[in-house]
């Protein structure tokens, strides 16, 4: 069985749609809890999402907050499905199994606040959920994760901070950094 969560409840049948990857999918998981990071409109400007040896999830909030400001009081449905004609690494992220066609719901369990189950889940030691640290290590961290991202999504770097508040508001030295090495005056 695999996981399908979403912030649409009620469905029957996930239908294929494109997001970062660029082709149509209907995106499940193995595991529930990772699941759960999806009942939202999330991505990788939010958190660092990655999973350890044992398969548990790891999240790093990328600016202050963002764990609440994503999840606090938002409902979702976690769908699941049979994984028979789902793949394995057809995305970046070896956790994320993927299918090109419809795939009927088995069932359907609501969530109805995203945030206290991901801290029910923490106790449990069932995720790890790290708030954003103001040091240098972790800001790093971020740094090169945001930079990674903004390129490898090709943002469009000059018009960003005006269309997602995220990137005047937490990443505007990096934007504009990116930005300034862009310009081509470092070449000889």
């Amino acid at each position: 069985m695999l996981y399908h969560v979403s912030e649409q409840a009620g469905l029957k049948t996930l239908v294929p749609h494109v997001s970062t990857h660029k082709k149509p999918y209907v995106y499940a998981i193995e595991n529930a809890v990772t699941g759960l990071l999806f009942g939202v409109r999330q991505d990788d400007f939010d958190f660092q999402i990655s999973t350890d040896k044992q398969g548990r999830p790891t999240v790093c909030e990328c600016y202050p907050g963002a764990l609440e400001r994503r999840y606090r009081g938002k409902r979702c449905s976690v769908y699941m499905v049979d994984g028979a004609d789902f793949q394995r690494g057809r995305t970046s992220w070896d956790s994320e199994l993927v299918c090109e066609s419809e795939v009927p719901v088995l069932c359907e369990t609501v969530v109805n606040d995203i945030y206290e189950r991901l801290l029910e889940e923490e106790a449990a030691g069932n995720i790890t959920l790290c708030r954003y640290e103001c040091n240098d290590r972790y800001r790093q961290r971020i740094s090169k994760h945001i930079v990674d991202r903004l390129i490898r999504f090709e943002v469009d770097l000059p018009t960003c901070m005006e269309t997602d508040g995220r990137f005047s508001e937490h990443y505007k030295g990096i934007v504009e950094a990116l930005l300034s090495v862009m310009d081509g005056h470092l070449l000889k």
